[in-house]
Order: structure tokens, then sequence, then C-alpha cells
């Protein structure tokens, strides 16, 4: 009776060590981070021979990681309504925004879409810009 028990002891403690679970961490390299800044109404540059405005920003946080990996969001706070931000591309006070990036670098549009024939540029607002990381889904 002594051996079965002890067999039984041996072989539980072998199924137990053979069947133990094995936890996978994930770390991600590219932590989610927001940045604002403020964007006054002169900082805007009118593309020749349109009725687009264009504004660059510089932005080193947009590294290559970010740029290949991670997602950027852009959206915007403006005078008129300092209570909200609209996330671009959206239709905001006359104007039809989008961005763009690149490494370094975040250029936000704004087409003057209103019905009047003097083209001004944007008034003064605050850009919120968030890097999120990504996983590669496969390339």
């Amino acid at each position: 009776m002594k051996r079965i028990l002890l067999a039984l002891l041996i072989g539980g403690a072998t199924l137990t060590s053979l069947s133990s679970c094995t936890k996978e961490y994930i770390t991600n390299f590219l932590p989610g981070v927001t940045y604002t800044t403020a964007v006054p109404t002169a900082d805007w540059d009118l593309i020749a021979g349109t009725d687009t405005y264009v504004v660059e920003l510089d932005f080193p946080e947009l590294d290559k990681k970010y740029f290949d990996l991670g997602t950027v969001t852009v959206a915007m706070k403006t005078k008129s309504n300092p209570n909200q931000y609209e996330i671009i591309p959206a239709e905001i006070d006359n104007y039809s925004y989008s961005a763009n990036y690149s490494i370094g670098k975040v250029k936000i549009y704004a087409k003057d879409i209103g019905t009047s024939s003097i083209i001004k540029s944007p008034e003064d607002m605050t850009v919120k810009i968030t890097l999120t990381d990504a996983d590669n889904g496969g390339n």
C-alpha cells in the first residue's frame, strides 16, 4: 500500500511540474504620449495660388519607431469653442482641416470653405498631438 501511495505521489509531482503554466509578457516599447502646443494665427502660411493654409510643427518626439509602427492623432481646440477638441480631419469654423506627418514633422492644412471672398488664416488654436504605440501586423 505504501508503494502505491509513493508511486502516486511521485507521479503527481511529475505531472504537476510538467504541466506548469508559462506566462508571456508583451512589452510596449512605444508608450502613448500626448503633447499640446499653441498655434497662433500668424504661424499659418498661405499656399500660393490656393485657398489653403499650412502650418508645419517641428516634432522631434515623432521618431522612426513611431513613424514605422505607431499611430499619430491630431486634434485641435479653437478660441470659438474652447471646451472641446476636434479630431481632424474635420470641418471647423469655415475650414476643412487635415494633417499629415513625417519623421520629426506634423503638417496641418486648413482649406477655406467659407463663402467670403476674403481668405484669412485660421484663428489662434491649441493643437494636441498624440503618439500611440502599435504592433507590427506582420510585414
